[in-house]
């Protein structure tokens, strides 16, 4: 059960806000690594992330990062949960992020 849907948005803009460890110009959301966040009924707020690749090692540090803030904005239970089908595509850059890394030089 999800509780009420403003405090799933305030979980999930907080979750949105976080940098991708190895392109610190992008969050999570502009990667398109981050896929969901729900806050359960008992308060729980889970946060899904697809990695770019299977063995991604910059997970670990995603996972941490996603989950400092949310606890640091108040969230005392929070899961990550990694989520692999279906696997991550370029296609998932937001517009923003499409901007973001061709300022920088980079295409995706």
């Amino acid at each position: 059960m999800v509780t009420a849907l403003p405090d799933a948005r305030r979980a999930r803009h907080i979750a949105e806000q976080v940098p991708d460890p190895e392109l610190p110009m992008l969050t999570l959301a502009d990667l398109g690594v981050l896929r969901d966040v729900e806050v359960t009924g008992d308060g729980t707020v889970v946060a899904r992330l697809t990695p770019t690749y299977s063995g991604c090692p910059a997970m670990a540090e995603m996972r941490a990062g996603v989950a400092a803030r949310l606890r640091e904005a108040g969230y005392a239970h929070v899961e990550i949960r990694t989520v692999l089908d279906p696997p991550w595509s370029s296609d998932w850059i937001t517009e923003s992020g499409r901007r973001k890394l061709a300022e920088h030089g980079i295409a995706p």
